[in-house]
């Protein structure tokens, strides 16, 4: 049996009932972060550009997340997508290694508006798309991770495909082939990552898994063998000897990958990379408090595979800035938070913040053996002028496992700050209280119109 029916099997017998209380909770709870992030992230750049390109922008009945255009269900897709990214400020996956919410919503909320489901529909489809992403990781990260391949994209394209395809009610044969055709728009490198391209990347991946689902319905053809193919997916980007296609069938859905290791919610909006660095930092601070102006030197060691995005002494840009150690570092020791405002441009030109960089040395773990999975490994070293150090070794970011989960009152005070670049106080909160009941929801084509600003 090909892996794209083997899978296709999985997501078509995946049932409501199936789906213990707290995968429903954690589906909940990304999902309104995802809303918040692209709620905040509506007016960014990347999606003022993409709205002012021809053909990415065709007028129809999907609303787009925090503005008040309506767009045809691909285009909303792509333009929601990035919003959702846009700010780098939205839940994370350990299997995974990159994003797995944003690529699947934006294609599911524009079939909800155009097609129309329930809300326990929209909650199955979105959680088996979840599984199918974070498995078919398991087969080939960190190897596709460190490759250079930006995984929420080549990874959740498949996921909203199969997410699509949960919903459109495809069968088994036609699922197969929306993967099969996956492995054929997978696309999206590292080397992008600070620039427009990467939350681009993101929603590409909504829009062509959602395209894949549509073409497979009315009778598309693709290769089922695209995953263990000699040309195929496996072997393209990841290469002989370096996966293992029978990880992605493993325990599936047992325990749900949104439940074990569930999802994580960033509480700073830059990259993900920097978390465990910043946690150490805020930690150390708190135990033996001292000034910024007392500082001499910050050591901070990472785990290779995180250290070659996020190790940028020099900034380019605003996005830049997102994944650089070093300023978010000196931000931080300045401030002592990260918030959205520390990528204005006041604080992007803040003498005090670029002399600080310098001070901050980035350099690779020197035992990445000894890193959990997710790879986050990440040991902070910090020097007085006065001679005192201060160190503090952290396998992962606070809230990134189901033993330690972001604080929910964190969650919703970063969803409704979020919220509020789009929303007033009562619409916001109507959304909060409708997806956080979603399963009762008759038409959930109402949480698209409860984003649409105006």
């Amino acid at each position: 049996m090909h892996l794209t029916t083997a899978l296709a099997a999985r997501i078509c017998t995946l049932q409501f009932e199936d789906l213990e209380p707290q995968a429903l909770v954690n589906a909940k709870v990304a999902i309104l972060d995802t809303l918040g992030c692209a709620l905040a992230g509506a007016r960014e750049p990347v999606v003022q550009t993409l709205l002012r390109t021809a053909g990415l922008n065709t007028r129809g009945a999907v609303p787009l997340l925090g503005r008040a255009e309506r767009l045809e269900p691909l285009c909303a897709a792509l333009v929601n997508g990035a919003a959702a990214h846009a700010l780098d400020f939205d839940d994370v996956n350990i299997a995974m290694g990159g994003h797995p919410t944003a690529p699947l919503l934006p294609a599911l909320l524009a079939l909800a508006a155009s097609r129309g489901c329930t809300g326990r529909q929209l909650l199955l489809a979105y959680i088996a798309g979840f599984e199918m992403q974070t498995r078919l990781a398991r087969s080939v990260n960190f190897h596709h991770y460190d490759k250079g391949w930006h995984p929420t994209a080549t990874l959740g394209v498949f996921g909203a495909a199969a997410a699509s395809a949960k919903l459109l009610g495809l069968d088994e044969q036609q699922t197969a082939t929306a993967l099969a055709l996956c492995v054929s728009l997978a696309s999206g490198v590292k080397a992008n990552f600070g620039t427009m391209t990467k939350p681009y990347h993101v929603g590409h991946a909504a829009r062509n898994g959602l395209m894949a689902s549509l073409l497979a319905e009315t009778g598309f053809t693709a290769s089922q063998d695209a995953f263990e193919h000699r040309q195929g997916f496996f072997e393209v980007f990841n290469g002989p000897g370096n996966y293992a296609p029978e990880r992605a069938l493993e325990h599936w859905a047992s325990p749900l990958d949104i439940v074990e290791p569930g999802i994580g919610i960033k509480l700073y909006p830059c990259c993900d990379s920097t978390h465990a660095s910043l946690d150490a930092l805020f930690s150390l601070r708190s135990d033996h408090p001292f000034d910024t102006a007392e500082v001499a030197r910050i050591d901070v060691l990472m785990h290779p595979l995180r250290l070659t995005h996020v190790n940028r002494p020099q900034l380019r840009n605003g996005l830049d800035a997102k994944f650089s150690v070093q300023y978010c570092l000196a931000r931080a020791l300045l401030d002592g938070h990260i918030v959205l405002d520390s990528f204005n441009d006041s604080a992007l030109n803040d003498s005090k913040a670029l002399a600080l960089m310098p001070l901050v040395h980035a350099a690779p773990h020197p035992t990445p053996s000894l890193a959990e999975p997710g790879n986050y490994l990440t040991e902070l070293r910090i020097q007085l002028h006065d001679g005192q150090r201060f160190a503090l070794t952290l396998q992962h970011p606070y809230g990134r496992t189901r033993a330690q989960p972001a604080p929910l009152h964190s969650i919703m005070t970063k969803f409704h700050h979020n919220a509020a670049k789009a929303l007033n106080d009562h619409d916001a909160a109507n959304l909060n209280e409708t997806v956080m009941a979603m399963e009762r929801l008759s038409d959930a084509s109402v949480i698209g119109r409860l984003c649409a600003a105006g």
